[in-house]
């Protein structure tokens, strides 16, 4: 039988992400086969072992589920927010998010558009591991226009305090020059913000419109959609992953 470590197949019960799954079996409240265990590295047999919290026998999702959510500014991307503030699963029906449905990746809390959600671990795991280089494109508004010495250093990559970017692609969309479009294979955390401030700008809006094959259409602002077939088949196919998986869920 198939077998998979115990924090995985409870973030596939829809109990939350594998790090705060990981608090339930430090807490002693998870059981395998009616003896508590707190080993986070145990394997769970599938299709024979027993698995309870609290006391109650848990099932795990097996359907696989492919968002596209359009986010607005405000909201911060991650399962969960100690102070409270507005996450982007607020934004998705609570059937998904019991079933186990996760941001891919982040985007900042002032950034806006093309977030992608799933269950699919390990789709979600290689769209973000830096070994696949998946390209991600945004459109950013600028205080001021873009300058070709600027434009040189970004197709370049730019030295920052505690890394180098990697080269660029850099295309201007307006013809003042102050709104281009950016598309980089990285992902560091308010990386574009940073970047852009070391060469003297002032980031005034900041969206992401594709995700490697995958383009925002068809979503308005805080609203989502669930990723067409063909959709899931071109990010499977980018990353290495073939056809479509078993069983693939459109609701």
């Amino acid at each position: 039988m198939s077998k998979i470590r115990i924090n995985r197949f409870l973030a596939d019960c829809g109990l939350g992400s594998r790090r705060k799954v990981e608090r339930l079996v430090a807490d002693g409240r998870v059981s395998v086969n009616g003896s508590v265990t707190a080993d986070l590295s145990r394997l769970i047999d599938v299709g024979s072992d027993e698995v309870r919290l609290d006391g109650r026998l848990l099932r795990r999702e097996t359907r696989l589920f492919y968002l596209m959510l359009n986010k607005p500014k405000g909201y911060i991307t991650t399962a969960e927010d100690l102070q409270n503030r507005a996450i982007v699963l607020d934004l998705i029906p609570g059937h998904l998010r019991e079933k186990g449905v996760m941001p891919v990746g982040r985007l900042d809390r002032d950034t806006e558009g093309l977030l992608l959600l799933t269950n699919d671990g390990d789709l979600a795991f290689r769209l973000t591991h830096p070994r696949y280089e998946i390209p991600k494109e945004y459109i950013i508004d600028l205080d001021r226009p873009l300058v070709d010495p600027d434009r040189a250093r970004l197709e370049k990559g730019v030295r920052l305090k505690e890394f180098r970017t990697s080269p660029a692609r850099v295309f201007p969309v307006s013809e003042s020059g102050d709104t281009i479009k950016l598309i980089i294979i990285e992902g560091k955390k308010r990386q574009i913000r940073v970047t852009m401030a070391a060469l003297g700008y002032r980031v005034r809006r900041l969206r992401r419109v594709a995700f490697g094959p995958v383009r925002l259409t068809g979503v308005n602002a805080r609203s989502y959609r669930t990723l067409r077939p063909a959709e899931v088949k071109a990010l499977r196919r980018a990353v290495g992953l073939q056809g479509h998986p078993d069983k693939f869920s459109l609701k």
